[in-house]
Formats: structure tokens, sequence, C-alpha cells
């Protein structure tokens, strides 16, 4: 990208009309000019690269000093290490990890039983604050609850199990904690021993890459810096070509959102006066260098993406000195006897791990597949009881819904019959005289009478004293409704 000449230097626009077209710049309409500024000042947006290409090269340097240091360490330890100190570092290692790896999934199965536990404990509270309606039970019966219908026996036993499951578990882990603190003693003591030992000075090796890759970190740091010091320019030049046009405050505040462009209005001074050929050259280099933006904002971002890859590069091989130093440092306080004991660390760690497979891990998650099944069973069991709480008004609203239509049709029925022996009278009254009563056997008849009632069957019965229908020798009650409407409440707030 070109850097815009000075507005007020005659010089470069006399230098610029030499090589750019004048129609082309006339061409250039306030549109275009917001488009260019927009663009412009979004492409500004790459100094977060600059910052991050800072932060890129400080990191590096950093990490060149610290590859030195370490480097320079490592070669020296790494002379006085045998391959069998590698394979006693292994072993301690190995073991550590099956320790760690095991101890942290028993914490996270102990939280998982712990959490499951306390959600049964919590159900099982709702079950003993949870009292059966006295509407449902026999008179005279002592108030009972929802927990007194299960079998808390099965909640007991389950902690017991899991208790002594738990103990074992402890039991083993101490047994290992003591192999191991055997163990690492003797790995001190050989340690305290080495500490004497002369470190001779060994050749340099094959050269750090990190050198040249920091190298090539700052190149492409400056050269970004360039470029973005190129589209400032063209930025500043952006607001000057729009500061020498009518509308273009205005319109670059309308198309950003803010005010970027100075005006007379806000107390600014007004743009130095600009002729006529001044102001094409500026068009026609700000026009060319527009061409140019996303090219250069592509080169920063790009720039940008090789620093970061080419700080991963450094990264990745400052991990590997430190793996390399942490490893060497651990080995001389590892280098330790060459003995029985490592077979019976190994031996017991082996134990651990097979008693953390075959019995602990096992039963804390079939422990908590338990509980969780507890749990699920006593929550469908309360909201059972929620439901039959809403079946049991239900039948009721029903009951009474049968009753008020059997009552309505008993009603018609009495009416009707009643209408029949009127009809029948005033028959009787009008024609009674001249018919013989063997003309028809029935003609002197009362009308039949029908009677609405319920239907004796092996799960309904008869009405009680009170008027409510009996089944299987128990009246429907009559629930409140607050006790009703909390029954929905549960039943909806479980679906």
């Amino acid at each position: 990208m070109a850097s815009p000449p000075s507005p007020a230097s005659p010089t470069s626009s006399a230098a610029s009309r030499t090589s750019l077209d004048p129609d082309h710049a006339q061409s250039l309409t306030l549109e275009h000019l917001v488009k260019h500024f927009v663009a412009a000042k979004r492409s500004l947006n790459t100094q977060t690269v600059l910052w991050r290409a800072t932060d890129i090269v400080n990191t590096a340097r950093d990490l060149l000093e610290e590859n030195a240091v370490v480097s320079a360490k490592n070669t020296s330890i790494r002379n006085l290490v045998e391959q069998q100190v590698d394979a006693l570092e292994a072993v301690r290692r190995g073991v550590d990890v099956v320790e760690s790896e095991v101890q942290a999934e028993f914490k996270q199965l102990l939280h998982d039983v712990d959490a499951s536990f306390a959600g049964v404990n919590s159900t099982l509270a709702v079950l003993r604050d949870t009292p059966i309606e006295g509407a449902l039970q026999p008179p005279g019966t002592p108030q009972k609850h929802l927990y007194d219908f299960i079998d808390s026996a099965t909640v007991s036993n389950l902690q017991s199990t899991l208790r002594a499951c738990i103990d074992r578990y402890n039991d083993a882990h101490a047994t290992l904690d003591e192999s191991s603190h055997v163990f690492d003693t003797c790995l001190d003591n050989l340690y305290s021993s080495i500490e004497n030992v002369p470190m001779t000075p060994v050749s340099t090796s094959t050269p750090s890459p990190i050198p040249s890759l920091y190298h090539n970190l700052e190149g492409h740091a400056k050269e970004a810096a360039q470029a973005f010091q190129s589209l400032v320019q063209h930025y500043d030049l952006c607001i000057t070509a729009l500061r020498h046009t009518e509308g273009g405050s205005a319109a670059a505040t309308q198309a950003t959102g803010d005010a970027p462009v100075h005006s007379e209005d806000n107390g600014a001074a007004p743009p130095e006066p600009m002729s006529e050929d001044e102001r094409r050259d500026m068009l026609n280099v700000l026009q060319k260098d527009a061409q140019e933006v996303e090219d250069v904002v592509t080169e920063i971002q790009e720039r940008g993406s090789e620093m970061t890859f080419l700080l991963g590069q450094i990264e990745n091989h400052i991990r590997h000195v430190r793996s390399e130093s942490s490893a060497l440092s651990k080995i001389l306080e590892m280098m330790s006897q060459i003995t029985g004991q490592v077979k019976e660390h190994i031996v017991t760690s082996r134990s651990f791990y097979a008693s953390w497979l075959e019995d602990t891990r096992p039963s804390l998650l079939s422990g908590i597949d338990e509980w969780e099944s507890q749990r699920d069973f006593f929550e469908r069991f309360d909201l059972a009881y929620a439901e039959l709480l809403v079946e049991v008004s239900s039948r009721r609203r029903r009951h009474e819904k049968a009753k008020r239509k059997a009552e309505e049709a008993q009603k018609e029925l009495d009416r009707i019959r009643l209408e029949d022996e009127r009809a029948r009278e005033q028959f009787t009254v009008a024609q009674g005289d001249f018919l013989p009563l063997d003309i028809w056997p029935g003609l002197r008849d009362p009308p039949r009478q029908y009677e609405v009632r319920v239907v004796p069957a092996s799960v309904e019965g008869e009405q009680d004293e009170n008027d409510q229908e009996i089944y299987g020798g128990q009246s429907i009650p009559q629930l409140g409704r607050t006790v009703v409407e909390r029954a929905l409440t549960r039943v909806k707030r479980r679906m």
C-alpha cells in the first residue's frame, strides 16, 4: 500500500497526477468515500493482532532465555544418569499413576454415592412429612405418613454394605501407602549418596531451534507493524477526504454510528484549504490504497497466525525441555536400590489395583445404581399418592355427577308417570261408561312405575347412612379443595 501524500504537499500531488487517472478520482462519490472510510476503520481492528504479536515476542524472549538455562542444566545432568535409573523411575511413576487414577475415580464415585444417598434421604424426608389424609383411613386409625408404608431396611442394609466396601478400600490403600513409603525411603537414601558425584561438562548437542524461530518471530512482528502503519495512514487519508467533501462528516457518522470525523460543530478546527488538483491527487491515492486494504489486512492476519504457529513450535520445544529437566531431576532423586523392594512394591500396587477393579469399583457403582433405583421408587410412590388423591377427587366428582343424573332421571320418570295417570283418568271419565271392561284387560291398570337405583354388584354397594356410594366396604371420601389442588400441583411439577 502506497503512503498517501499530505494534502498540503503540491510536490506529492504533482507526482501523483503523472501516474493516476484524474477522471477516476472524479468518479469517487460521497458514498464511495464513506465505503472506503468504513473499510479503513474496520481494518484498524487488526491492531489486536499487533497486541498479540507483542505478547508473543515477549513470551518467546522469555522462553529463549529459559531454553538456554534449562538446556545447559539438562546436558549436565544427563551424563549422570544410567539406564537402570530410568527403569526405577518408570516403576515408581507407574505406581503413582495407578494410585492417582484410582484415587481420583474413588473420590468421584464416593461423591456420587454421597449425592445419591442425599437424594434418597431427601425423598425419605418428604415421605416422613407427608401425612395420609384422614378421610382415606378407617375411623379411629392413628395418623400415618407415607414413610410408614415403605421398607426402610433396604436403605440401612445398603448403607452398611457400602460402608464395609469403603473400609476395605481404605485398608488396601493404607497398605499401598506403607509400601510406597518404604520404597521412597530407599530411594532417598541412595539419592543422598549420589549428591557428591561430580558433574563433568559435555559437548554441545544439536543446536536448539528456538533462536531461529525467535528471529523469524521478530521479522513477522516488524512487517506486521509496518503494514498496520500503512492502514493508519490510509484511515487518516479517508478522514481528510471526508472533511474536504460536503456532507462527509455526517455520512461517516451515520455509517459508523459514531463521530470519527471532526467538524466545526463540535469545536474542531476547519480543514485547511485544498486546491482541486490536490484533492484529485488525494482521491487518486485513496482509491488506489483502498483496493489494497483487504490484502494488507490479510497479510497482517497471516503474519499473526504464522507468529502464533511459530510460538507454538517454541512452546512445544520448551515443553520438551522442561519435561526433560523434570525427568532428569526425578532420576537424580530416584537413583535408589535395585532390590527386592521394587518387586514387593509392584506386587502391592497390583493387589491394590485388583481390589479396586474386582471389589470397590463395582460395589460403589452398584450402590449408586441401587440408591438411584430406591430414590426413583420412593419418588414414584410419593407421586402415586398425589395421583391417588387426584383420583379419589375425580371418582367423587364422577359419583356426584352420576347421582345428579339419576335424581334428574327419577324426577323425569315421576313426572311422566303422573302425566300418564292424569291422561288415563281423563280417558276413563270421557269414555269409561261406553267401554266394557272385558274389551281390553289392561284398560283400568295404573301406569307402570320405574325407579332409578344403585345396582348391587361385587364391587358396588348401596348408599351408606351419609348418602355416600360404598365400594368394597369403603365410601368415596370427600377431600378438601386445598388437598386436591396441592396434589395436582405436585403431579404437574413432576411430569
